[in-house]
């Protein structure tokens, strides 16, 4: 395996795990906050997606529910964050690209947005889509900040380059 391609690979797989960790601990805070377990969001999601719950109240914290769900928003969140690392490989490589990536992730994130609002309106109620969003920035930010630090040469280009732009040969 190339070492750009092993690159690519681990940090995919750092930027999946980063923001699937950013959301679990987002979504503890928000329900401990509210005085329910850490993992009451999972267990809503989980019972939802695999046991059939209509009655966002009927919720019990079971394990089956909470490590389905983990297991289906880990695997995303990889999913994500190897895609992306896929992106911003080729961004450093032809800085035009950055347009496509820029219109490839707003297209991507606001369908899996406007998915999961669709699916957890009736579960979180009408505050719903501010955790949702909040959550989501939360890991979006925390993956770009990822990128960021292990992409000195996308920083720069981002910095110094126009987007779109060739950089000037070094």
């Amino acid at each position: 395996m190339r070492n750009e391609t092993r690159d690519t690979l681990r940090g995919g797989l750092y930027a999946g795990l980063i923001g699937y960790v950013t959301i679990v601990v987002f979504f503890a805070i928000v329900n401990v906050a509210a005085g329910r377990s850490p993992f009451h969001t999972a267990a809503l999601f989980g019972s939802a997606m695999f046991f059939d719950l209509q009655d966002p109240g009927q919720v019990v914290v079971t394990a089956p529910a909470v490590l389905t769900f983990n297991m289906v928003h880990a695997l995303v969140m990889l999913g994500a964050g190897l895609v992306t690392s896929w992106l911003v490989s080729l961004s450093e490589k032809y800085p035009v690209a950055q347009w496509a990536v820029l219109v490839a992730l707003i297209f991507v994130g606001f369908h899996l947005f406007a998915a999961m609002q669709l699916f957890s309106a009736r579960l979180l109620g009408s505050l719903g889509w501010v955790q949702i969003t909040a959550a989501s920035v939360a890991a979006a930010a925390a993956m770009g900040w990822f990128f960021l630090g292990t992409h000195p040469l996308l920083r720069r280009e981002l910095h110094d380059v126009a987007m779109g732009e060739v950089p000037p040969a070094a």
